[in-house]
């Protein structure tokens, strides 16, 4: 068995008593000296402890188990190692450590000197003093030299200066552990205004307790920007310390201190109510403002007021003056830089561009189809109708959805329409849909692998906070059916959605060089163009330049920063489609397969239809469907017109889908439509409509006038009319005027039908009771009738009798 080696120290190791607990350093071990010495490294005085070698080895070693053994510690444990001091450095601090190594450097150089040192006595005296003598400083000054190397570390920067620390208020910690490590605040008592000599003569105000407090309120006020007039807290302890140079200072606009009665409890502080202007930048009290305000209470000793309140003569001590550098040197030394920064920008713009960044986009992404980002944003050009070019129906909302791993536009969408959850649903469908089928509709022809996206991520969506995406109702519903959650980010927090935010600007720039009806960024300014003018293109045309623009985007290097090593070194550059492509050979994401008809399920939005028999009613278009056929066609009764629950397609307005007897079913385009919409977005359609109602009631107004003439001439006429005819009855000596046959027969001298028809032609009936009260008048009859007129009378009641029903 090989014999155990016996470890010997080593210098500037550190060890801990374990009957103490205190930190010894090695500062003089060699292999033929018969003691070491250790140095106690905390404490203002310098405690060296000699130890023979082979006890101290007995002590060190790990399997002593008494309390009066050392254990080593690692060079991490030294409160005075590389990362454990403080780095403060100055100029100044930086020369005077080149100087104190200078005067301690021929002691510790040379061992013989610097063991004799070690000794103490009046030896280490002598050899002090003489260095002092040398250098031209006191035996106090190397005393802490030589003290300090032997405490920090035994090498150049043990003795670096610490003049940083001259001054400050704030002392931070000399080292991690031991003595002093805590930050230590020392309070100064100033007996005048430190620093030069003032270009005032005036005395100024000297920095006491009481003044700082005062500082601390106005600073309050600054940063949380109230409006004035304000009203400080001044205790009688700070009255007493403010009359000291202002004697005669009678503190207006301060909170007095109340008497309580005992027993009773604190009033309840009132709650503070914004006085209803915002908080911008002119609204903001300034340190002028402050300062004045400080000036009016601490030295105010003559103020007179009108019967109105306005002060109209106002007295200021000569002396105890605060100047606004006061005010804001107190600013810059006692409140944080971050406090500082949000005040200076805003609360808004320091969360957009002030704040520190603390992680990045991919920190918590492990793979394609993990995660979705989704926006939308109202694009930046004007587009025409596609029915009629020469009207421009507004710009075009545009979603985009994009995966966060790969940066890969996993679809969009563009509809006419705001905003809107139903604009969502599109896109949720054009992810999940094939892109060689989806480019086939507009005229591009392209393989599945140019743009290999149609499935769903499993960890959901994340997008802001707009009513597109805030619809509860209706994302319970995808997350019912489809199980796809969404998350939304902090409102005003632009954090984690900068990828998506980016692509509305970078994907439009492929195209807008291109474009016409472009809207630039003086659009809201006077004097202006006006962009709608320039609108050219239409729906489908501005929808076949943002395919091209998307399929440039997922070819195009993401950059410089963040590209995968494995992929660099397999030789494929940094894009979103290659990185899609290896993420999903090589890295846990994970996506999900739906069908369009689940999607359109989940997402399409309801509305009524009305049955009827050219098909199923809904916004204008007649629907027809083999379940429609068998049974909405033919209702009747009570129920003919009741309403029908159906999903539409936000977008075309050709396809709906509706329930069946057992399962829901297409509904196409029915043969009875006069109008189809053809190949129109549903937007368009209701514009087509809209216009088509307007340029109805314009024509039906611009009919008015036509309307009431031809009304009341018509009026004017049959008024006219029915006056010439009473006249020509009253001449004619007739009560109702007779019809053509019978002038006719009166004439020819027949009056066999004549008589009997005269009741029926007037209108009356043979019962008729105010026919048999009114006397008959016969304008035909002759004083003398022959048989053959009998028999004709008789005939023709018998007839009229058969006509009447009697």
């Amino acid at each position: 068995m090989p014999a155990r080696v016996q470890r010997l120290p080593v210098l500037r190791e550190l060890y801990r008593e374990e009957s103490s607990g205190k930190l010894y350093r090695v500062v003089h071990a060699e292999n033929g000296s018969p003691e070491v010495v250790l140095c106690y490294i905390f404490g203002s005085r310098l405690v060296l402890r000699f130890i023979s070698l082979t006890v101290f080895c007995v002590l060190s070693a790990r399997e002593y188990a008494g309390e009066d053994g050392f254990t080593r510690l690692k060079q991490e444990r030294d409160p005075y190692s590389v990362l454990q001091r403080s780095v403060r450095g100055t100029a100044g601090s930086d020369r005077q450590s080149t100087v104190n190594w200078q005067r301690i450097f021929p002691l510790v150089s040379d061992p013989r000197l610097f063991y004799r040192a070690l000794r103490g006595g009046s030896g280490r005296t002598r050899i002090l003093q003489e260095i002092a003598d040398d250098c031209g400083v006191t035996i106090q000054r190397i005393r802490k030299l030589f003290r300090e190397y032997l405490q920090r570390g035994m090498n150049e920067a043990a003795v670096a200066s610490e003049l940083w620390r001259c001054g400050r208020r704030v002392q931070p910690p000399r080292y991690q552990l031991g003595e002093d490590a805590g930050v230590t605040v020392v309070s100064r008592q100033f007996k005048k205004r430190p620093g030069r000599k003032p270009s005032d003569e005036r005395a100024h105000a000297a920095r006491t307790d009481a003044l700082e407090r005062l500082f601390e309120q106005c600073v309050d006020i600054y940063l949380t920007s109230k409006v004035g007039p304000w009203t400080l807290e001044v205790s009688d302890e700070q009255r007493e310390e403010i009359r000291k140079f202002a004697k005669a200072a009678r503190f207006p606009s301060t909170r007095k201190p109340r008497c309580r009665p005992k027993g009773s409890s604190p009033p309840k502080r009132k709650r503070w109510h914004s006085p209803g202007r915002r908080g911008g930048p002119r609204t903001r009290v300034t340190w002028q403002d402050l300062t004045d305000y400080l000036n009016y209470v601490c030295r105010c000793t003559h103020e007179v007021r009108d019967g109105t309140g306005q002060i109209v003569d106002l007295e200021l001590a000569p002396f105890g003056l605060i100047t606004p550098r006061q005010l804001t040197n107190y600013y810059q030394t006692r409140v944080p830089p971050e406090a500082r920064k949000r005040r200076l920008m805003g609360e808004r713009q320091y969360l957009r561009q002030g704040r520190p960044i603390k992680g990045h986009a991919l920190q918590h992404s492990l793979g394609p189809g993990q995660e979705y980002l989704i926006d939308a944003t109202i694009a930046d050009v004007y587009l025409v109708l596609s029915y009629d070019r020469t009207v421009v129906v507004g710009r075009p909302t545009v979603y985009l959805a994009m995966d966060v791993w790969s940066r890969m536009i996993v679809g969009f969408y563009v509809t006419f329409d705001p905003p809107s959850f139903e604009g969502v649903a599109l896109m949720l469908e054009n992810i999940a849909t094939p892109k060689d089928e989806f480019c086939a509709r507009f005229g591009i022809k392209i393989e599945w692998k140019d743009w290999p996206c149609e499935y769903l991520p499993k960890s959901g969506f994340f997008a802001d906070r707009g009513n597109d995406f805030m619809k509860t109702a209706a994302w319970q519903s995808v997350n019912r059916v489809l199980g796809i959650p969404i998350g939304n980010a902090k409102a005003g927090d632009p954090t984690l959605r900068a990828l998506i935010e980016r692509r509305f600007g970078i994907v439009p720039a492929y195209f807008q060089r291109a474009t016409f009806g472009v809207v630039e960024a003086d659009a809201t300014t006077r004097g202006a163009p006006h962009y709608a003018w320039d609108a050219t293109h239409t729906m489908s045309e501005f929808t076949r330049k943002l395919i091209r623009a998307v399929l440039r985007h997922n070819r195009t290097p993401i950059g410089r920063k963040g590209a995968i090593i494995e992929m660099a070194t397999a030789g494929f550059a940094d894009t979103p489609l290659n990185r899609w492509n290896w993420g999903l050979d090589n890295r846990t994401g994970s996506l999900w397969k739906h069908s369009l008809d689940e999607i359109r399920r989940a997402t399409w939005p309801v509305e009524s239809a009305t049955p009827s028999k050219q098909g199923l009613h809904w916004r204008g278009l007649y629907f027809t469907s083999p379940h429609i056929q068998s049974k909405h066609v033919h209702m009747f009764g009570k129920h003919a017109k009741d309403a029908v629950q159906i999903q539409f397609n936000p977008n075309s307005p050709s396809q709906i889908l509706v329930p069946g007897d057992l399962h829901w079913e297409y509904a196409q385009l029915a043969g009875s439509n006069k109008v189809t919409p053809d190949e129109g977005t549903l937007m368009e359609w209701e514009v087509v409509r809209t216009m088509d109602r307007h340029n109805a009631r314009k024509e039906h107004q611009a009919l008015q006038p036509q309307r009431i003439m031809d009304l009341l001439n018509n009026s004017e006429e049959s008024r006219a009319a029915k006056r010439d005819q009473k006249e020509a009855l009253r001449q004619s000596g007739i009560a109702h005027p007779r019809q053509a046959r019978h002038r006719g027969s009166a004439a020819s001298g027949q009056s066999g039908p004549a008589q009997p028809f005269r009741n029926f032609q007037q209108g009356r009936s043979r019962d008729d009771k105010r026919s048999d009260e009114e006397p008959a008048v016969d304008h035909d009859s002759r004083p003398d009738r022959d048989a053959e007129d009998s028999i004709a009378a008789r005939m023709s009641k018998n007839i009229r009798n058969i006509i009447d029903g009697a």
